[in-house]
């Protein structure tokens, strides 16, 4: 489809404020104004406009500067006083083509018309999609196709011009330069951008999780999980030696209590065993008392002498001896009773010891070789070991778990990547598409300046799909020229190949671009089966050494401070 006019309407007063005719080849939107009114008189807008009319998001652009936000509000007031609308006609041909009618409301939640039935944004650039792409899937969609047509703002110097979709991923540019060059299905470039995007997710999801749990590999967890197991098995058998689980669980309570029963009588044993050596100890010393042989002849002088300072003794020296032989006697006789009733107290004891292991012989081994706590210790080891085990199993199947995933994605991807029906590789399509697109691309670019680019394409999913290689020359001007050639090239690829596509160019203000350059471009857009329509200064026009007479013809909108885009005369700045 071509553009073949462009209308500015007030609905208000269905009144016309500007009407555009377009034509094949070049068509000039003149700046007549010198270097300081420049981005003044509405050229840009202009552009803007047809933008607008491409399904472009935001109309608030037209009064609205994108960088500063500032707003020209005589332009907006203007607009939503009058409710300004644009309707565009497309043609499938001049003169006497198919035409379609665009309508779209300026002003604020103003709606969409395609030959004058409303329709929301969404389902307006759809329309668009079918119309000018013949694209009933809308994969891509509509703006993102649109972009390589409509350069409203084109700058760099670089090959930043092949990006065309504000921050696009590299699937959606795959999606878009395959459709662009008829490489592969759009459809079949949806489910890859679609299963790049869940791998993409499953990616992040794995990374995540090794955060939070703190892992790294599959491998370095099955080692882990080998020692915990290694060490489970080891913690095991030292408790099936010392008891069998079962027998512990279920006399649990019964060895508590037999514990704490044979702990008092062992610890009344070792009262009594300790009672006995301290009796012994008394008795082996009284014993020895009463068989020393005291001097009597100096104890009956030292007796003597006594009981002269005290003159109310009344007992004899022999009575004295005899008396004290027989406390010797009493206490032999008392400590030998105390013996007696220990050591019967001590057999009673270990009888009851004997009676309390006989009634509990299946566990007494762990009481009596105090191996219980050693027994819990190594039963808490075993829960917190059996925990661990647990957990780290978890991990390795849920790593496993995404592994699958992502290589079950990763499969789908690279089936997408050959033809299923057994043709040729898709490689063989984008070189064919490659090699017919440079037959035009290389001549256009050495006509405008001497260069040698080649466009190639590049297979691997996650990479740019095409790039520019072999350009000469690195001046914004050079890129400027290489993007007209560029989008020449590729009119002339779409006809040959029949590939339905806008058969018109839009782009902003040749800035740099002036002289033989100029002229050879301008010439060679009105030789190509397209419009080629463009914002320029007339300066450059005419140092160019364009003539007059062909400014005329080519020159379908003229601007200045008096004739500005939506006024005539000064009023309106836009």
């Amino acid at each position: 489809m071509f553009i073949k006019s462009l209308r500015i309407r007030k609905t208000t007063t269905d009144e016309i404020v500007r009407e555009v005719l377009f034509h094949k080849g070049a068509n000039l939107i003149v700046d007549t104004e010198d270097s300081e009114s420049h981005n003044r008189v509405g050229k840009t807008t202009f552009l803007k406009l047809i933008d607008i009319a491409m399904g472009a998001k935001d109309r608030k652009l037209i009064y609205t500067d994108a960088d500063t936000g500032t707003v020209t509000e005589e332009l907006r007031d203007f607009i939503v006083t009058n409710k300004i609308a644009v309707d565009m006609t497309l043609t499938s041909d001049f003169p006497d083509g198919d035409d379609v009618i665009l309508t779209i409301d300026l002003f604020p939640n103003g709606r969409y018309y395609i030959d004058g039935e409303k329709m929301g944004q969404k389902a307006y650039q759809q329309r668009l999609n079918v119309l000018l792409f013949g694209n009933e899937a809308n994969v891509p969609t509509f703006r993102q196709l649109i972009n390589s047509f409509v350069r409203v703002s084109v700058g760099g110097d670089d090959n930043s011009f092949l990006k065309t979709v504000p921050s696009g991923s590299t699937s959606i540019y795959r999606s878009v330069y395959n459709a662009l060059f008829g490489i592969s299905d759009p459809a079949l470039d949806k489910k890859r951008d679609d299963l790049n995007k869940d791998l993409n997710k499953t990616r992040e999801s794995i990374k995540r999780y090794k955060k939070v749990q703190n892992v790294d590999t599959v491998s370095e967890q099955q080692q882990i999980l080998a020692g915990l197991e290694a060490e489970h098995e080891e913690v095991q058998c030292k408790l099936n030696s010392i008891i069998d689980a079962d027998v512990y669980r279920a006399n649990r309570d019964e060895i508590a209590a037999t514990r704490t029963r044979y702990a008092s009588l062992t610890l009344q044993l070792s009262d009594i065993d300790y009672r006995l050596q301290r009796n012994e100890e008394a008795l082996q010393t009284a014993m020895q008392e009463r068989g020393r042989q005291a001097d009597v002849n100096l104890s009956r002088r030292f007796f003597e002498e006594v009981c002269s300072m005290i003159p109310m003794v009344n007992a004899t020296f022999e009575e004295m001896v005899a008396f004290n032989n027989q406390l010797c006697d009493n206490k032999i006789a008392y400590f030998a009773s105390v013996a007696e009733k220990l050591k019967a107290e001590r057999a009673s004891v270990q009888r009851e010891i004997s009676q309390l292991s006989s009634q509990n012989s299946q566990f007494m081994s762990l009481v009596e070789q105090d191996l219980i706590d050693e027994y819990e210790s190594l039963q808490a080891r075993l829960v917190e070991l059996s925990s661990s085990i647990g957990k780290c199993r978890e991990v390795i199947d849920t790593l496993n778990s995404f592994e699958v995933e992502q290589t079950s994605i990763e499969g789908k991807i690279a089936s997408l990547g050959s033809s299923d029906d057994g043709d040729e590789p898709q490689s063989n399509d984008f070189a064919a598409m490659m090699l017919a697109f440079n037959a035009f691309f290389t001549p256009l670019a050495r006509e405008f300046n001497n260069e040698s680019p080649l466009l190639v394409y590049y297979e691997e999913s996650n990479k740019f799909p095409v790039a520019i290689r072999d350009t000469a020359g690195s001046s914004t001007g050079t890129r400027k020229s290489l993007i007209a050639a560029f989008d020449l090239a590729y009119q002339q690829f779409a006809e040959s190949k029949g590939i339905k596509t806008p058969r018109f160019i839009v782009h902003d203000v040749l800035e740099n671009i002036e002289g033989k350059v100029l002229r050879d471009i301008i010439a060679r857009a009105s030789t190509i089966n397209c419009q080629y329509i463009v914002a320029v200064l007339k300066e450059k026009l005419d140092s160019s050494l364009i003539s007059a007479e062909e400014q005329g013809k080519l020159q379908i909108l003229q601007l200045s401070i008096d004739d500005m885009l939506f006024t005539r005369g000064k009023g309106v700045a836009s």
